[in-house]
């Protein structure tokens, strides 16, 4: 087994970076930096290796390694625990499962598949057909179907996770960009897509899939809503718009924009539990609660908390580029592109 040489440059800037962050511990955020007030505690996690678009299972953040190499899974006790897959192709993202299989599913779109690994310790497991080249996937909680976007965003591909059988392909027509979003809840076979050319709703049973409606809003980040399997949270592209997405209310058929804000930034990332929404720009997250009940008053997303994340980090912590966010139980998580560092915030009390 040969060694790695890193330059000497290298571990003198991982030098510095490790003694700020040691001097920093866990870093109140009191303000922000552009002087805003922040609410909660922001605390850097040192990690081995550098990840992106993580999510979020039982204790443990699961993600690709950004070099697309590996998936990673993140415990995260007092000391962060890395275990690493065997090397192998990963798309766009990864998706985790509990309810029937334990596993984590990785679409492989050059090998036409999808690789089940142990949610464990990311042995592989198997592999199945899940349509043409899939590359985004999610689960659709109701069905207990995985949802597998196909890389050049032209169809979806549902598979009942109990026997892994195919239960249909659906054309969507999407464009490479796209991503698929399935409910926690709901019997039918139920999802939005969306990408730059807009969002659409799709339901039906297994072979009979149907497009609800699309509203032409480009879309640069997603989440559904964890209680209303209807709703979508969507970060505008090109704008500081966040907009929440969902039925017409009094029963009317199509989708449309319920609620809106405006964070004086863009989004990069958004992220949901059962009763907040959690908006990432380059320098804050902002709390929003999802009256997914009650609705809206006057059509706007309210912010309750905010909390300004930047001030207080190292170098080169301070200007790295985000590459996700992972909503926990007590805490959000943000991950950094080109460094192995997570910035954990604690969920504010609303």
């Amino acid at each position: 087994m040969g060694f790695v040489r890193t330059p000497v440059r290298r571990f003198a800037a991982l030098a510095g970076v490790l003694a700020a962050l040691t001097a920093l511990a866990a870093c109140t955020a009191g303000s922000g930096p552009d002087g805003e007030a922040g609410v909660g505690d922001v605390a850097v996690r040192p990690v081995t290796v550098a990840v992106r678009e993580p999510v979020w299972s039982d204790g443990a953040l699961f993600a690709p390694v950004e070099d697309n190499s590996r998936v990673a899974r993140i415990d995260l006790g007092e000391r962060p625990r890395t275990t690493l897959s065997p090397p192998l192709e990963i798309g766009h993202d990864i998706v985790v499962d509990r309810g029937v299989r334990d596993a984590v599913y990785v679409p492989q779109p050059s090998l036409g598949r999808v690789a089940m690994l142990g949610r464990r310790d990311l042995r592989l497991a198997g592999t199945f057909r899940a349509g043409p080249a899939p590359s985004s996937v999610d689960i659709d909680g109701g069905s207990r179907a995985l949802l597998a976007m196909s890389k050049d965003g032209s169809a979806v591909t549902a598979v009942r996770l109990r026997g892994l059988r195919t239960l249909g392909t659906e054309p969507v027509r999407a464009g490479p960009d796209a991503e698929v979003d399935g409910p926690m809840r709901g019997r039918a076979i139920e999802y939005h897509v969306s990408g730059p050319w807009g969002i659409a709703g799709y339901k039906g049973e297994p072979g009979s899939v149907k497009l609800l409606d699309r509203i032409d809003v480009p879309v640069h980040r997603s989440t559904v809503d964890q209680i209303d399997v209807t709703r979508s949270y969507v970060a505008e592209e090109g704008t500081d718009r966040l907009l929440a997405v969902g039925e017409r209310p009094g029963g009317a058929k199509g989708l449309e924009v319920l609620a809106q804000a405006r964070l004086d930034a863009p989004v990069e990332y958004v992220g949901a539990d059962d009763v907040r929404i959690y908006a990432a720009t380059a320098t804050r997250l902002v709390v929003f609660e999802t009256e997914a009940f009650v609705g809206h008053e006057d059509a706007r997303l309210e912010p309750v908390a905010s909390v300004g994340f930047r001030a207080g980090l190292p170098d080169p912590l301070r200007t790295a580029r985000l590459s996700g966010l992972a909503v926990g139980d007590e805490r959000v998580h943000l991950t950094l592109s080109g460094h192995p560092y997570l910035l954990s915030i604690g969920n504010p009390e609303l």
